[in-house]
């Protein structure tokens, strides 16, 4: 006869925390979940039994139900993996093979992936209630797009977006914005069978830049970022003509460039002739090159792009620079020191063959003025002041008597007692520049209200306005 067992008991200490009440909705959620879980060890399953929704209790709730189905001898399917890619979510999302679906990429500048990203929004926008977002490998994520005068947009910048069938397309299709092995990339993806769909996608998204570009009509700044050309909305010091002092004949010249694209546009169209051209300004430092092109850019901005091209962009990436521009409409393209590039004995140097294949490129497509400066036009290659490349090349001149006293005009302070004619006369061959030290350093000399004749023609004579070492032992 088996022995009795002694009754035991447990107390618990006085401070011991209260044990925690079952929760009734996990309870509830677990007696919902087993019959399913069973029925999945059933051939063909339960019909028309699904997984609950196991809310906040997801993880811990599985876990409960295969432990259970685990002693009853039936296995519970593997919680789907969330997806890693956009390939692999678009093929859930369409119920496809991975392996099936159509996608079409394209590669391109951080600049220009950003500014389809800017396109990709205002389709965003417009499917508002349809779209589906997916990050790849991650939550998508967004980056702001430079507008300029200190404005900027939020734009998708690594994010796949599907439009469903009926929205953007009678078919559905993805738009993936995203960087592959670190170059940024666009890609357009449909179900199978959808490659002409695909291409068109990327053509109409390009095509919704091109007539939205937030950079078209503005000041630009090319320069050289993260292995590509980077175009950056830049704030334009406005230059009058009656700010720099020129012959009559050399605005002319200009007047005569600027008309390709503006007033003799169509003419040239309709005869079959490009209306793209080229102006190199010649002339020793100081002369104004630099302020003729600040007229010209502020007289052409709005109606053209102007893109301002740092030294780093002319040496490098020329050739990238004119097709980043294309979707830009007409362009005014300003290269100063050519010299850097393009001087004679430079033809073996893979810099000076991009920047002709550039300069060639730009006869292929329409309403681009490339203008150009150089402090000594003999010391170029002749290969590149032949026609087709720079149409005409302008001697900036220093100015004459006449222009010399205009300059100093301008200089000094409006109504001072000077015989300024007289002061030009002492500095012939003075540059814009060197007339406008000659007039600060007056200023600095004696004041803006105590200057005479005498007083602005010494400091002309003696010089002291030219940049020279001083004299003397100093630490």
């Amino acid at each position: 006869m088996p022995r009795p067992r002694p009754e035991r008991s447990l107390t618990l200490p006085d401070d011991a925390p209260p044990r925690p009440a079952p929760d009734p909705d996990l309870a509830a959620t677990l007696s919902a979940a087993l019959p399913v879980a069973l029925a999945d060890g059933l051939p063909g399953g339960l019909p028309g039994v699904d997984w609950p929704d196991f809310g906040d209790h997801d993880d811990c709730a599985r876990r409960a139900v295969a432990a259970v189905a685990a002693m009853l001898g039936r296995p519970v399917p593997e919680r789907p993996k969330d997806p890693r890619t956009s390939a692999e979510w678009l093929a859930r999302r369409w119920d496809v093979d991975e392996s099936a679906l159509v996608n079409v990429s394209r590669d391109m500048s951080r600049t220009l992936q950003r500014l389809h990203g800017y396109a990709l929004q205002r389709w965003i926008d417009r499917h508002a209630d349809d779209v589906a977002v997916f990050g790849p490998g991650g939550a998508p994520q967004r980056a702001a797009l430079d507008l300029g005068n200190g404005t900027s947009v939020s734009v998708p910048a690594v994010a796949t977006v599907l439009f469903p069938a009926g929205s953007a397309y009678d078919s559905a299709v993805a738009v993936e914005v995203a960087y592959r092995y670190g170059t940024p990339t666009v890609t357009a993806f449909t179900p199978p069978g959808g490659l002409a769909l695909a291409e068109r996608v990327l053509a109409d998204l390009t095509r919704t830049l091109e007539t939205d570009h937030p950079y078209r009509g503005g000041v630009l700044s090319a320069r050289s970022s993260t292995g590509s050309v980077e175009l950056t909305p830049v704030t334009h010091t406005p230059q009058a003509r009656g700010d720099v002092v020129l012959p009559a004949d050399l605005w002319r010249e200009v007047d005569l460039f600027c008309s390709s694209v503006t007033t003799r546009r169509d003419a040239l169209r309709a005869l079959g002739h490009t209306t793209s051209r080229g102006l190199l300004l010649a002339g020793r430092p100081g002369v104004g090159k630099t302020k003729l092109a600040r007229v010209i850019a502020t007289e052409l901005a709005g109606p053209l792009t102007v893109v301002l091209v740092t030294a780093e962009v002319l040496r490098t990436w020329m050739t990238e620079l004119y097709d980043e521009i294309r979707g830009l409409g007409p362009c005014l393209v300003v290269l100063e020191e050519i010299d850097s590039v393009a001087a004679k004995g430079s033809r073996g140097d893979t810099s000076f063959a991009e920047f002709l294949d550039a300069l060639d490129g730009t006869r292929s497509s329409d309403d681009v003025l490339t203008l150009a400066t150089t402090n000594d036009p003999d010391a170029l290659d002749p290969a590149v002041k032949r026609p087709g490349r720079f149409d005409t090349i302008v001697e900036v001149p220093p100015p004459d008597q006449d222009g010399r006293t205009e300059i100093l005009r301008l200089f000094l302070p409006p109504g001072t007692p000077v015989d300024v004619a007289l002061v030009a006369s002492f500095l012939d061959g003075a540059t814009g520049a060197d007339l406008r030290e000659v007039a600060r350093r007056s200023i600095l000399e004696h004041g803006p209200d105590d200057l005479t004749t005498e007083r602005v023609a010494d400091v002309a004579t003696s010089g002291r306005w030219k940049p020279a070492p001083v004299a003397g032992n100093y630490l």
